[in-house]
């Protein structure tokens, strides 16, 4: 009897701990804007949001090709 007892106090503790609500976890964090680049290759970069852009050489710079 205690056991089973047991066993729904845990059960139930379980479910408590794990039922959060995650619906609004990023709702609150305004998006950022995006204005650096990483260069990966000749012609290629990975914006600040993970995008592949194209590059091109201008003054032995890369810089974004608009």
């Amino acid at each position: 009897m205690v056991r089973s007892i047991l066993i729904i106090i845990i059960a139930l503790a379980t479910l408590l701990l794990t039922g959060a609500s995650y619906k609004n976890a990023g709702a609150d964090t305004p998006k950022k804007y995006c204005r650096g680049y990483s260069v990966i290759a000749v012609d290629k970069g990975i914006d600040c949001n993970g995008d592949t852009i194209k590059l091109v050489k201008l003054n032995g710079y890369f810089e974004r090709l608009q």
